[in-house]
């Protein structure tokens, strides 16, 4: 018993740590990508965007009810406007990576920023080490662990956006101006399905005005 309230309240300090570190790695994802010339940052922060909501609700719809209906409305609310926010970043983003290769290609496209190559790095070692502090929560709660699973996977995807981000930094800033915006591409796909199945199930719930037991995204 005690053991499993310690798990408990490791978990909450996760999904608080989570929800801290997702939304400030996005603000700041977001001034360095624009700033430092690097449109595959932009859409990391918008991988980080999407991972708050993720934190959100796993700590405000863990145990939902009768007397927590008006909370899982307003999160599914908030939700619906993340999701709207995600697809029009991601059409940014996609529409302005192709405006960059096409400058690449003219050699008028600025190699990104070094700041910008360090930005996604601190993001590798700050999600690395939520990431390696959610499977504590996997492992002793496997009976709770539905919404502790889908932190840690999103912890972990987070891991490889930013870790495509330096990579493809890292190719635009050596071998090839392409490589940044490539990166964005593969990441504006990758944000898309799930920027789409956020605002479908946000929309139902918000519009038909039930609670239904909860989904992953």
């Amino acid at each position: 018993m005690e053991l499993n309230k310690q798990c408990e309240s490791c978990k909450k300090r996760l999904n608080l740590w989570s929800l801290f570190v997702s939304l400030f790695l996005s603000l700041v994802k977001g001034v360095i990508g624009i700033l430092g010339s690097s449109e595959s940052l932009v859409a990391d922060g918008l991988y980080s965007f999407y991972q708050s909501f993720v934190a959100l609700k796993s700590i405000f719809l863990t145990n939902v009810n009768k007397e927590t209906a008006a909370i899982y409305k307003s999160v599914w609310f908030a939700g619906l406007v993340i999701a709207i926010m995600l697809i029009l970043g991601i059409g940014d983003v996609l529409i302005f990576s192709f405006v960059r290769i096409a400058k690449a290609a003219k050699g008028l496209l600025v190699r990104p920023s070094p700041y910008v190559l360090y930005t996604a790095i601190l993001s590798v070692l700050a999600n690395q080490l939520l990431y390696r502090y959610s499977l504590c929560s996997i492992k002793e709660m496997p009976e709770k662990n539905g919404s502790a699973m889908e932190m840690s996977q999103g912890l972990r995807l987070s891991v490889i956006v930013s870790s495509i981000v330096i990579i493809g930094i890292a190719i635009a800033r050596t071998v090839s101006l392409y490589g940044d915006a490539i990166a964005a591409l593969i990441l504006g796909i990758m944000l898309i399905p799930k920027a789409i199945n956020l605002f479908n199930q946000s929309w139902e719930i918000t519009t038909e005005c039930k609670v239904y037991g909860f989904k992953g995204i």
